[in-house]
Formats: C-alpha cells, sequence, structure tokens
C-alpha cells in the first residue's frame, strides 16, 4: 500500500488575520516607502520597513493564491486490489489510498496514473463540501503518467475553477505547493525549481521529461500542484528522502489535455480512442571512444551523435533503424556523444524527448551515420501498449493470465511477476527468465508474442514427482509450439486418441506427462483442496 506522510494544515483565517495585523502595523512612512522604486546603488542600505513592506506584500499574495486554490484542488479518496503474482487466482487485500486532483474542467480533475492504478473506487471531496462525491476514470495514460477524472456534476454544489499550467519554465524560481487533506483543509509547502530530467515515469518504461523541485518541505508525489507565483506549473509524481520531488511539467500536461480534447471533438469519438504519444523503438548509447568511431569511419572531424545498440520490434523508428547505426540528429536536433540535445528552454535533454512528445501518426526524422555515409530515414511516430510486449513491463488493471491442469501453474511472464521477488530481484530472479525480461521484452514476434512458464506446482497424486519444477519457459504442448498463453487451450484439444498431456520445456529440463483420464478428479480436488476458484483466466 501507497503510504504518505503526515503534514500540518494551514488555517487560512489565521493566515489572514497575521496579514491584516502586520498592515495595520505599518506606518504612514513606510507605505510610502513600499511603494517607491527599488535604490539605485547596489550599497545603498535598505531600510528595515521597506524590507517588512516586501515581506507583507508577499504574504498576502500567497494568503490570495491559497485563498484562489480553494476552488480547484480536490481530494481524491481511492481503493485498490491487485493480485498475487505467484497464485494468480487470487485478489489482493482491498486498500485504500488518497491522492491529490487539480480542476481542468468544471467538472474533470487531473491526477496521476499511479494513483489509480488497479482502482476498484474513487470518489472526490471538494472544499467547502461535507461529502464525498462520484468520480469515473475518464482517459488514463500509464505511459504518461496521467490520468483525467470525471465527476458526477449532479453532486458538485457549484463548478469547479479550471488551472491553467504555465509553460514558461523559470530555473531557481521559489515554487509553492498545495493539496486538499481529507478533514477539509489546504496545506502547502516550499522549494525551489531546480532542474529538468528525462526519465522514467514510475509507471511505465517509457522516459519522460520532469522538472525536478529541490529543498521541498514536505515529501510529495500524490498530485500535489506546484506553482510559481499563482501559476500552476506542473503536478507531483514522486519525492525522494534527498527533499526532491519530480513533477510532470505543463508542457505534459497540457498536451495530453490537448490530445483527450481534440480527438474526442474532431471525430466524436469515446475517450477510450485516445491514442497517446510516441513510444522510443530502440536503445542508444553514448559514443565516446574515437576508435569505435574510427570502426564505424566516422572523420575525426564528426564528434556528434549516439551509438543504436538495439533496435526493438515495436515503437517509433523500429522498422527504420538498424543495429551500429548512429544518430547524428533527430527533426534538426544535434546530439552529442551522450545521445543529448540543446533545447531551447531546458537546456541539456536525452533524445527520448524529441519522439515522446510528438503524439501518434505524426513523423521524425533522423539524420543517421550509417555504413561510412550520412543518411535521412523518417519515421512514423508509433507507440503500443504494455500487453504487446514480449515479457510485459505492466498489467494495471488487469488480472494475470493463467492456466492451472492437474496442478501445474502455467503462466504468461511478466515484470510485475519477477519483481515480486523485491528489492534488487534482478539479482534474483531465473537468469533464463532475467534474459527474457532484458534482452528481449521489446520484441515478440509472429512466432511468439508471450513466454509462457511453469511457476510451480501444487502437490497432487497426478503430479507426484514433479513438484521441484519451478520458473522454467514452456516450448510445446502436446508437440505445439506455444506462441502465447492462449495456444495452450488449443494444444489442450491436440491428439486426442494419445492417454497423455505432454509439456515439454526449454533448457533442457525434463517433459512432464499428465495422464488425461486423471485429469477431470484431479483438478476438482485441486480446485477444493486450494480454495481455486476458476483454473484458468486467458484474456481472448
Amino acid at each position: 500500500m501507497k503510504k504518505h506522510a503526515a503534514f500540518i494544515p494551514i488555517h487560512i483565517g489565521i493566515i489572514f488575520g497575521t496579514v491584516i495585523t502586520l498592515c495595520s502595523q505599518l506606518t504612514a512612512a513606510e507605505q510610502r516607502q513600499a511603494d517607491l522604486p527599488a535604490p539605485v546603488f547596489a550599497s545603498t542600505p535598505v531600510p528595515a520597513f521597506s524590507v517588512r513592506a516586501a515581506q507583507v506584500r508577499t504574504r498576502v499574495a500567497q494568503a490570495q493564491v491559497t485563498e484562489a486554490m480553494k476552488q480547484s484542488i480536490v481530494h481524491l479518496k481511492t481503493s485498490f486490489y491487485g493480485y498475487e503474482q505467484t497464485q494468480p487466482w487470487r485478489h489482493k487485500a482491498l486498500s485504500k489510498n488518497w491522492a491529490c486532483a487539480c480542476a481542468v474542467g468544471e467538472y474533470e480533475v487531473l491526477t496521476t496514473a499511479w494513483n489509480v492504478a488497479n482502482l476498484a473506487f474513487v470518489k472526490a471531496l471538494i472544499y467547502g463540501q461535507n461529502e464525498f462525491v462520484g468520480a469515473k476514470i475518464k482517459v488514463v495514460d500509464y505511459e504518461s503518467n496521467l490520468c483525467l477524472i470525471e465527476l458526477d456534476p449532479n453532486a458538485v454544489s457549484k463548478p469547479l475553477k479550471p488551472l491553467v499550467f504555465t509553460e514558461d519554465y523559470r530555473k531557481g524560481a521559489e515554487v509553492d505547493f498545495y493539496w486538499l487533506s481529507s478533514d477539509n483543509h489546504l496545506y502547502n509547502g516550499r522549494g525551489y525549481l531546480d532542474r529538468t530530467k528525462v526519465q522514467k515515469t514510475n509507471t511505465s518504461y517509457e522516459k519522460r521529461l520532469h522538472y525536478i523541485v529541490a529543498n521541498t518541505s514536505h515529501r510529495t508525489g500524490v498530485g500535489q500542484v506546484y506553482c510559481v507565483g499563482s501559476e500552476p506549473i506542473g503536478i507531483a509524481s514522486r519525492s525522494n528522502e534527498n527533499k526532491e520531488a519530480s513533477l510532470i511539467p505543463a508542457e505534459v500536461i497540457n498536451r495530453f489535455l490537448a490530445a483527450v480534447r481534440t480527438e474526442n471533438a474532431g471525430t466524436g469519438a469515446a475517450d477510450g480512442d485516445y491514442e497517446g504519444f510516441g513510444a522510443v523503438g530502440f536503445t542508444a548509447s553514448e559514443l565516446l571512444d574515437p576508435a569505435v568511431r574510427s570502426f564505424l569511419k566516422m572523420p575525426a572531424s564528426l564528434k556528434t551523435g549516439a551509438y543504436v545498440t538495439d533496435v526493438y520490434n515495436l515503437g517509433t523508428a523500429s522498422d527504420v533503424l538498424k543495429k551500429a547505426d548512429v544518430i547524428l540528429a533527430i527533426d534538426g536536433n544535434t546530439l552529442n556523444s551522450y545521445g543529448q540535445f540543446m533545447h531551447p528552454k531546458y537546456e541539456w535533454l536525452l533524445f527520448h524527448h524529441l519522439i515522446t512528445n510528438k503524439t501518434v501518426g505524426e513523423t521524425v526524422l533522423f539524420e543517421l551515420w550509417r555504413n561510412g555515409a550520412k543518411i535521412q530515414v523518417q519515421a512514423e511516430v508509433k507507440n503500443f501498449k504494455a500487453s504487446e510486449m514480449l515479457v510485459p513491463y505492466h498489467e494495471y488493471d488487469r488480472q494475470p493470465e493463467y492456466i492451472i491442469t492437474g496442478g501445474f501453474i502455467l503462466q504468461k511472464l511478466t515484470r510485475g511477476y519477477l519483481a515480486r521477488w523485491g528489492e534488487d530481484w534482478t539479482g534474483k530472479v531465473s537468469p533464463h527468465l532475467y534474459h527474457y525480461c532484458r534482452d528481449l521484452a521489446f520484441k515478440p514476434t509472429s512466432e511468439r508474442s508471450n513466454i509462457v512458464i511453469l511457476s510451480y506446482v501444487l502437490p497432487a497424486n497426478i503430479n507426484i514427482g514433479y513438484n521441484s519444477l519451478r520458473q522454467i519457459v514452456v516450448k510445446k504442448f502436446n508437440g505445439m509450439a506455444i506462441r502465447s498463453i492462449a495456444d495452450i487451450l488449443t494444444a489442450q484439444k491436440l491428439n486426442p486418441e494419445s492417454k497423455y498431456d505432454v509439456i515439454e520445456f526449454e533448457m533442457d529440463n525434463p517433459m512432464v506427462v499428465i495422464p488425461r483420464e486423471q485429469l477431470p478428479a484431479a483438478d476438482m480436488f485441486i480446485r477444493k483442496s486450494y480454495g481455486i476458484q476458476k483454473l484458468l483466466n486467458i484474456n481472448l
């Protein structure tokens, strides 16, 4: 369950009382001084009462923003479930959580996708209303880590005031952040805008643009709204123990909202037709070694470019790039040897931003060094669902796919299954399974769209002698090569004259032979003994 630190509420009445008291304590001379321009010479001493006047004005402005935020910030109460990865037929216990959301329409609010992953139920609390109101997900984009939620308009006492996110990036600026608690108190905190970074979202494999806020007064990460002055600049997606917070910036938010509204307005389509943004279809690494550049026949004068280390079967440019290409530029933006380009606003960013900030269907132009010469290739911007991966990165909102036959638990391999080994799971799981996850996850083919594994064996008389088998990859079932877990259903019907089902595995693991005439009774015993309602879950 996601946990969040407790915070101290700001009582708006106290703020205004303090501000009014301070204002009343200014003398007439101080008031006149506060309105004068700043001294011309830096060496000229600044009167103490002038500093006090500036502080009062700052407090007044902050109080005004806080007051305005009451009309735009919403508290979400969520419940979520999920499934046990090693017992995929079993729900996890229902857990409760909270999150922050902000108005982007009169009855629409925005939060992070992380806050609604595996959602069972959500309701919203609006400032000044005592009762929670009904809410439902309208669009969720796990790759962008954004979710648009619609509130029940019949339960809202008055329309919310939509926030307008500014894309003006002010590095080093002081920022304030706001959220609403479950007891209807508005809270805030402070930090400063330190830098930008292209990094993985906490919901996906994708690397996206983030703002990094430093020296935050509280940990944030559930959608708190960050502002410079009165202007919203992003929402919090995560934070760390170093008092740093990552924000989904205004540029990403505005692009997401525009895509949702443009597609729906232009076609009259349902929100489920939202296509999202580009996904990178390759990996690239730094190219610093002069010997490698010489091997690639690059002239000594050409010192830019990133080396393509792998090309996927999914995503943008997967159909036009080749391993060992050197990407010199994307859409005219020159890449340095670290795979970065100079952004006019954010300075150095990883190349991923040049693809993930485009909508599906647009084009992107690559300038390459290939086979000793410069060439240009054009690619269509594409993305893909995690379920299309050979080893899915995530399966939010879905029950894992599995088949239990004779106590043998056959499952689709996913990153979530491997991650159940906990922290540093990459060094704990079977090397063979990790190979599929690390090296082949983005490379499904027509011959193989899933990796099916024997997870482990539920002991029963029908499987005596096989109980030590676990975490091995299924190669064939009744002689049929297994391309996906759905193939198991077809393979079980093969060889009707045979008395046995036969499962073969990779890596020279022993085959499994299951007596067919014993299966009905054995499956019934296993269901009752292990409390399993369904012996299979396949998404056909």
